[in-house]
């Protein structure tokens, strides 16, 4: 049987022919999951031989990899915050801009008593948990409109040992009782075509449904900025991820339902997020 060291170049070789520009990282982080190891051994012990059927599971992982599946998926989990987060094709992959959003909320509200905390379109759960773990005395409500997605939150939830949140399902605002010091969420905002034109990884194996919005990509958007107020505790927040041209139709069209917004950029420079305050307690016909 190959060494490891021949078998990590035979795949990176492999992984590059496949057009993926990560094909070193993912041929190590591949095997290192396999063989319940981290990166370093590999190097350490790079003239290992692999039992043949741990290689027959290896080469089934990297096919997979080479088709482009996510690596998220083929492993099976994701760091997020410093949370270990489950991930299935039922939810989308935790990005590192929403990493951004959590660490925005906690720079901000970390000092202040959040007794409630509402997570529209929780999916992995990846928000609302990383919230939870830090806020330990707010009672946190994670909502989503797929059955399968909340599964995969609730396993989240007892795979990271945290108890201060629950869930329920449920299309965004709707059927909400009560009032939360803040609400989260990192909503559908992709237009069609934006869709069609990313990258295979997320086309063809990302739900499609928590990715892509109407009206430009700001149906689900304007829907939770046009609802809100009515579950928003005085002086509370609504926190939004978007895309980063909507943030002009977003301001003209939440002026009607806030006095004070306010748009944050990532650390890429893209306007990112959207902070609102100050509801005017209407509530919208969007639908």
């Amino acid at each position: 049987m190959p060494p490891l060291i021949e078998i990590l170049k035979q795949s990176e070789h492999f992984l590059k022919s496949k057009g993926i520009a990560t094909a070193k990282l993912d041929a190590e982080l591949l095997l290192s999951h396999l063989l319940r190891c981290n990166r370093l051994f590999l190097y350490l012990h790079p003239r290992d031989d692999m039992r043949e059927c741990l290689l027959s599971q290896f080469q089934h992982l990297l096919s997979r990899r080479g088709n482009r599946e996510p690596l998220q998926y083929i492993i099976g989990e994701v760091d997020f915050y410093g949370l270990s987060i489950a991930v299935d094709g039922n939810v989308l992959i935790p990005r590192h801009e929403t990493e951004e959003l959590v660490d925005m909320i906690i720079s901000r509200f970390g000092n202040r008593p959040i007794g409630s905390i509402l997570d529209l379109g929780t999916g992995s759960g990846a928000i609302g948990l990383a919230l939870a773990k830090h806020f330990t005395e707010a009672n946190v409500l994670a909502i989503d409109a797929n059955q399968n997605a909340l599964s995969t939150a609730q396993k989240n939830a007892m795979r990271n040992g945290i108890t201060n949140i629950r869930f329920k399902v449920g299309d965004w605002l709707e059927g909400v009782d009560g009032t939360f010091d803040m609400i989260i969420s990192n909503p559908p905002y992709l237009t069609d075509e934006e869709f069609e034109n990313a990258q295979d990884e997320i086309k063809n194996f990302e739900p499609k449904f928590a990715l892509v919005s109407k009206n430009n990509g700001l149906a689900d958007i304007f829907k939770i900025i046009g609802t809100a107020g009515k579950s928003l505790a005085k002086d509370g927040t609504l926190a939004l991820e978007t895309g980063s041209s909507q943030h002009e139709s977003i301001a003209s069209f939440a002026k009607n339902y806030f006095d004070k917004l306010e748009s944050m950029g990532d650390l890429n420079g893209e306007d990112r997020f959207v902070f609102l305050q100050n509801p005017r307690n209407l509530v919208s016909q969007v639908t």
